[in-house]
Formats: C-alpha cells, sequence, structure tokens
C-alpha cells in the first residue's frame, strides 16, 4: 500500500483531509523550500534558501547560478528528507533583449528515498526572484 500524506495547505473536505500522492506531496514541499528565503521562518530560521546578495551584478550569471545550486540543494538536502541523491542545475542567464536578461530556471533532479524512482522538478523564476522579498517568488 502507498503511503498517504496530507495536501497542502491543509484542507478538510468535511470528514477528512485531503491526501496527496508522494510525488505531489515532494513538489508541493519543494516549492515551499525554494521560494522561502532562509531566516523567515519563524519555526525554523535555518528552513528555506538564501537570498542573493542585492548589490550582486546581474553580469555575474555564472556566479548567481552556481550559487543558487549549492543554496537550493543544501535547503533541500536539508528539509526534505524523502529526497536522496539531489542534483539542482540553474539555466539561463544573459541575452540580448532590453532587460539584459532571461529568467532563470530551475532542474532538480533526484530518487525519491521510499520508492527510489527517479524525480524531476523544473521551476521558471522571476527576474527578480532573489532580491525580491517574500511572498511570491514562485515563477
Amino acid at each position: 500500500m502507498e503511503d498517504i500524506y496530507l495536501k497542502l495547505p491543509l484542507q478538510f473536505n468535511g470528514d477528512r483531509f485531503k491526501t496527496a500522492s508522494i510525488q505531489d506531496s515532494v513538489v508541493k514541499i519543494v516549492s515551499i523550500v525554494i521560494s522561502t528565503p532562509k531566516g523567515s521562518s519563524v519555526c525554523d530560521k535555518n528552513f528555506g534558501t538564501a537570498q542573493m546578495d542585492p548589490s550582486k551584478v546581474l553580469v555575474e550569471v555564472g556566479a548567481i547560478k552556481e550559487d543558487l545550486s549549492k543554496t537550493i540543494r543544501a535547503a533541500l538536502e536539508q528539509s526534505e528528507p524523502r529526497l536522496d541523491n539531489i542534483s539542482v542545475k540553474v539555466h539561463g542567464g544573459v541575452k540580448s533583449a532590453a532587460s539584459g536578461t532571461k529568467p532563470l530556471k530551475i532542474e532538480i533532479n533526484a530518487t525519491l528515498a521510499a520508492t527510489g524512482k527517479k524525480f524531476k522538478l523544473e521551476k521558471t523564476l522571476k527576474e527578480d526572484y532573489y532580491r525580491a522579498p517574500f511572498p511570491g517568488r514562485m515563477g
């Protein structure tokens, strides 16, 4: 029998809480971890990802992508024990458009610890993702 996970945010349908599959549950938690600035959770000051230094120049795209990959991977390793072998890649960067940047995309690959199945999640970030205050950073 497959494990049952509560759907977040918690929703009561009159006689019980709605449930989600392990895949949907992990996707939700990963999205929460990525979109929560480290230090903003009252319950756990280490929960979430570090925000980029607002003074960092956006032309340093390679360094930004490396920093994002590291902080997201570390946050997921700490906060989502249902994932093993986590790898995070960040794609995107400078383009010739007027804004000078295109949105960064996060690609997360891992293994679901309970089932051994592959887990993959891709998220596109708003251009101001790591400069904007919480909430609403997910693209």
